[in-house]
């Protein structure tokens, strides 16, 4: 590892996740503003307790974001990683391994390598329930963050790095446009609106239904 943070955030991930990622994928430096350091996905394969693929960044948070007021006197976290969770039905493998390897699930990850950029490139702090439009045609338009309910427990959303401090992790969720236009239109319910198309809750918080998986 790079340093001592992205082993933490390694160790973290396979503890959480309980296995050891199948492959990984780093973001080229060539490709990347200058000053900013380079990102690599792990890609971990789906087993039993999780069937699903998890996509997890480590170099995101090497970037520490400018502090931003979320109301109520608290402020948002500063430094983030991500996550996305795709189809078991998608075929991922290793395009470096396997030259018969199908691409198209890259488009997947480009999302996530984008909102990993996203917060260096507009020198902005983004968090929970933030959404992104990319502007992309096709399927997507672009994401929106979300707290990883789809786990037992609350733990991967902290990454401690020394006693008071963590890296928050979040889930990147793809949307098309239409749900994001959908968003606008209801105003300042569309926010809770469109979280809740990924994790519907009942009225004392418990989830009743969720579609937290990507699709091709």
């Amino acid at each position: 590892m790079a340093s001592k943070r992205h082993q933490l955030l390694y160790d973290h991930y396979v503890s959480v996740l309980c296995d050891e990622p199948d492959f990984s994928l780093k973001l080229k430096k060539e490709v990347l503003p200058d000053d900013m350091k380079p990102i690599t996905t792990f890609v971990f394969k789906p087993t039993a307790e999780l069937p699903f693929w998890k996509l997890c960044t480590i170099g995101a948070s090497d970037y520490e974001m400018p502090e931003r007021e979320i109301g109520w006197g608290r402020k948002a976290n500063r430094r983030n990683e991500y996550m996305m969770f795709i189809s078991p039905d998608v075929d991922i493998r290793n395009p470096s391994d396997d030259e018969t390897a199908p691409t198209d699930w890259l488009f997947l990850n480009s999302l996530l390598w984008s909102t990993a950029e996203y917060a260096f490139n507009e020198k902005d702090n983004i968090t929970v329930s933030d959404t992104l439009d990319m502007g992309i045609d096709g399927k997507y338009r672009g994401v929106v963050l979300l707290l990883p309910e789809v786990f037992k427990t609350p733990r991967i959303v902290k990454c401690y790095i020394s006693k008071n401090q963590y890296i928050s992790i979040f889930q990147v969720m793809p949307v098309t446009k239409e749900q994001l236009s959908k968003k606008l239109k209801k105003g300042t319910n569309g926010i809770y609106w469109l979280m809740e198309e990924f994790y519907t809750h009942d009225d004392d918080y418990r989830i009743v239904k969720s579609k937290p998986l990507a699709t091709l």
